[in-house]
């Protein structure tokens, strides 16, 4: 699977891009910020993307909302990653276009579980 993790923090994004590569062998991209994302998303044409809500140049969800306005998006799965996990979290995030909200530590072995939205829904 082509992923793209979307992560400021330089820990956290090395360890996760290198869990999905040697454990998971996934290709796998990175990027520290939304503007950064968004240019890697045309070249890896990712077919999950992994985002951290909270990013230094725009949040999360109006980087899911950038995301879904590019060509092939819709079959992009989008993952929220975050350290909030309530309702309004959840909830923030689906309207985003997010497929599935989730805390972090991310658990890699829902990967295979995770469907687009409109599979779900139909």
């Amino acid at each position: 699977m082509r992923i793209l993790v979307v992560e400021d923090h330089a820990g956290l994004a090395e360890m996760t891009c290198r869990v999905l590569q040697d454990v998971y062998d996934h290709q796998v991209g990175r990027a520290a910020t939304g503007a950064g994302a968004i240019a890697l998303f045309a070249e890896l044409r990712p077919e999950l993307v992994l985002v951290d809500i909270h990013l230094p140049d725009m949040n999360g969800y109006d980087l899911a909302r950038r995301i879904r306005e590019l060509p092939f998006s819709g079959e992009t799965l989008l993952v929220a990653l975050t350290g909030f996990g309530n309702i309004i979290d959840e909830t923030s995030a689906q309207d985003a276009g997010f497929d599935a909200h989730f805390r972090k530590p991310m658990d890699f072995d829902l990967l295979p579980t995770l469907r687009r939205r409109n599979e779900k829904e139909g």
